[in-house]
């Protein structure tokens, strides 16, 4: 039976849809699998770049510590720790005046095997103590040194650890010489033993634990927003943070500083191309350069100084995390009881101290948002941490202007800090404890209790999370 020319037709339309919807599905596949080769070839320019930039560096470093520096350097190399910056990076050591200060690096002078190098004890000839870090051929990152020269090139800050100076002389091992700071680091000194056998261990009070987390967001703060371009620490534990006679901080373990990630020029599809599911873990698997990871790390050293939980700091398994994910449903802006049972049971204080340590759970909470863009940055939290109350409480004053100064003071903290948090606090999720706690809270009276010392009332919610303004978020 004949095909009509109708039919005919439709067949010819049909096969001619076919063939265009194929060639347009190839020229797309085409493109993207050229974007994606261009977004690959992009990243390897940049990470050989950086490479070829820190092993520029390392040559020229080791030509000036040689004095060869002025004939051997290219005119055309710009290595971050120049010949000239070196001078702004304390005194070159011989490798004999260290030899002998460390007594030849005995074991009894090691002080311990950091991930950058081992750590030793020494004293030099005018009796002052030193901590000498000696990086070998050996280690994974013989050229670490290079990163705290170029963060110490930049500027000494009186919240990083002090260097006195270094050494350069030898090809294969590099030293770095050190102040002693003579309270070791925050998981030795959070709880160490007494001098009375009889007496265990002696735990650091209230005050001291303020003023070191107080610290550690001021150096912190000098990283990502005094430096230019800001730097990521990338190490943040207790035992990164080194405390001095006085227990003022001196950051340290800065082998891992780098600069910040860009991430203006991301777009959708670099943001598709991201391998891992955190923000948190470069493509590697090493840290991320990024401040919030940063953040994230030090709401974990808060935790520590709360609870008195050692080691949570340094930890990122699976019981960390179980942990920590009890221990933040008992952190709650309603209510402050909830603290009795995750405080650290050692803690001796007064009820203003309690509500300091509620206010740093608080602050802790929101640095260990999941989300990085939802995590406040570190000029607000050292704010958070030097007027703790603030977090907590609203002061009632005695008078029109008093309240008025006080209003408009709260008001432009609340927004910078509060307005964070209320992201952060939103994005983790109310537990059962928190939905009981806020339906109890609106029968509660408004009133101050009987005896109560402090004349502060409890803020409603559009008071604690007002709206931050000119502020916007992002996603990561």
């Amino acid at each position: 039976m004949p095909v009509s020319p109708g039919r005919k037709k439709r067949h010819k339309n049909l096969k001619y849809i076919l063939i265009g919807a194929i060639g347009g599905g190839v020229l797309l596949a085409a493109v993207i699998a050229a974007v994606l080769y261009c977004l690959v070839c992009s990243g390897s320019r940049r990470n050989t770049s950086r490479n070829d930039r820190r092993e520029s560096g390392v040559r020229n470093t080791q030509l000036a510590a040689s004095g060869t520096a002025g004939s051997a350097v290219n005119a055309g190399a710009q290595p971050s720790a120049s010949p000239a910056n070196l001078a702004k990076v304390g005194d070159s050591f011989g490798y004999d005046q260290l030899v002998e200060a460390t007594l030849n690096f005995g074991d009894d002078r090691l002080i311990k095997h950091g991930h950058s190098g081992d750590l030793f004890l020494g004293v030099l000839h005018e009796g002052t103590s030193v901590v000498v870090k000696r990086i070998t051929s050996s280690m994974a990152r013989k050229d670490a040194y290079m990163a705290e020269l170029d963060l110490f090139a930049k500027g000494l800050h009186e919240r990083l650890v002090p260097i006195m100076g270094h050494c350069l002389d030898k090809e294969e091992e590099k030293f770095l010489v050190y102040r002693f700071v003579r309270n070791g680091d925050l998981s030795s000194a959070l709880h160490r033993k007494s001098g009375e056998e009889e007496e265990g261990l002696q735990s650091l009070d209230w005050i001291k634990r303020l003023k070191i987390a107080t610290g550690v967001a001021e150096a912190l703060c000098y990283l990502h927003h005094e430096c230019n371009p800001p730097m990521v620490h990338r190490d943040v534990q207790a035992s990164s943070i080194l405390l001095d006679d006085k227990f003022d901080v001196r950051l340290g373990s800065l082998s891992e500083v780098c600069p910040q990630e860009g991430e203006g020029h991301q777009n959708v599809i670099t943001k598709l191309l991201r391998f891992s599911s955190t923000a948190d873990q470069g493509s590697s698997g090493s840290p991320s350069a990024s401040c919030s990871y940063d953040v994230y790390c030090f709401g974990k050293v808060l935790l520590e100084l709360v609870t008195g939980r050692l080691g949570i700091s340094a930890s990122n398994d699976s019981a960390t995390s179980d942990w920590l994910d009890n221990t933040l449903r008992y952190i709650n802006i309603y209510e402050k009881e909830l603290m009795s049972k995750i405080i650290d049971p050692s803690l001796i204080i007064d009820e203003d101290h309690l509500e300091e340590v509620w206010a740093m759970a608080i602050v802790a909470k929101s640095c260990l948002n999941p989300r990085s863009s939802k995590r406040p940055p570190m000029k607000y939290i050292l704010k958070a941490l030097e007027n703790p109350l603030k977090v907590v409480r609203e002061d009632n004053g005695g008078s029109s202007s008093a309240r008025l100064r006080a209003t408009s003071s709260r008001g432009s903290w609340n927004a910078a800090f509060f307005g964070s948090w209320r992201h952060s606090s939103s994005d983790i999720g109310p537990s059962r404890d928190d939905n009981l706690l806020k339906r109890s809270e609106t029968i509660k009276s408004s009133g101050g209790s009987n005896g109560d010392h402090s004349s502060s009332r409890r803020r409603q919610s559009k008071e604690i999370f007002p709206e931050p303004s000119g502020s916007r978020d992002t996603e990561d």
